[in-house]
This record gives structure tokens, sequence and C-alpha cells, in this order.
């Protein structure tokens, strides 16, 4: 049960694109975000001797997030945040509202339960589906549509949309 090279660079292709997704509104740091799945494949790789390739995806998206939690602790216990939330991230080329719309959304991500933003991200930026979802965080699948329904009606109170019910 030895990890192959060719099923991880399989899973890089496969999986790179939305794990930047996902990290990006968990970090809102490129660098962050890069550093991190650059992170989790050469943990796994170096574990490769004792992953099975039919849990690689699962495992791997598992290891990033552990890893955007972590480095969100360093922040918290080194007091390091983005430079300036005032200003526009200097890699990012928007427009002032684009801007302050990323800002409010980062707002009220942070103020979701861990629990249901992991749930919220991974259901809207990963391409993963619910059974998915539920083998990555280690959770019921019918857990994982409660909280996306639960995370879904939070945010849109706390960004002030309409209830369209």
């Amino acid at each position: 049960m030895t990890l192959r090279e060719d099923a991880l660079y399989a899973s890089y292709r496969r999986l790179e694109r939305p794990l930047y997704n996902v990290l990006y509104r968990q970090l809102w740091q490129a660098q962050d975000c890069q550093d991190v799945i650059h992170d989790a494949f050469l943990r796994v790789w170096e574990r490769r001797t004792g992953v099975d390739e039919t849990t690689l995806d699962a495992l791997l998206w598992t290891t990033a997030l552990n890893l955007a939690r972590n480095r969100l602790r360093w922040r918290k216990l080194w007091r390091h945040e983005p430079l300036d939330e005032t200003a526009p991230p200097p890699d990012e080329g928007g427009a002032p509202t684009d801007f302050l719309a990323t800002r409010r959304l980062r707002k009220a991500l942070r103020e979701l339960p861990k629990v249901s933003r992991d749930v919220l991200l991974l259901s809207e930026f990963s391409g993963l589906r619910g059974a998915e979802i539920a083998r990555v965080l280690g959770i019921p699948a019918g857990t994982v549509a409660s909280r996306k329904h639960h995370a879904m009606e939070r945010l849109k109170i706390l960004l002030g949309e309409p209830d369209h019910a």
C-alpha cells in the first residue's frame, strides 16, 4: 500500500485549484495558500508507505485544512494579521467596490462557527459533494447539509441580505 508518484501528481492536478479556492477564503493570502498546499502534498508524500490511494484526496484535504488552521493559530499567537485590511491587497487589482464586498465577506466568514465555515467553503469552492465533504471533515453525511444550510442563513444575516422565503 505505497502511494505511487503518478497518483500523487494526478491528485495535485485535480485538487490544486479547489484547495486554493477554499484555503484562500480561510487565509486570505495567496502565498500562505500556496505554502499550505505545498506542505500538505509534501507531508502526504513523506508518509507514502502508509497512504491508500483510494483515500488520497480526502487525506490531502484534511491535511491542508489542518495546516491552514495551524497557520491561523500562529497568526493569533504572534498577533500577525494581513497587513492592512482597509487597503486592497497588492495582488488583487479589483475595483474599490469589489474590495469592500470582499472585506465584508471576510468579516462575515470569520464570524461563522468554524465547523459551519469549513462545510460552507468546501461545498462552495472545492467541487466536493456532500459524502466527500463528510469524509474529509469526519462527520456524518447528513450533518453536511444541515451545517451548510445554517451557515448560509447566518451568512445572509451577517451580510445584510434580505430573506427571500
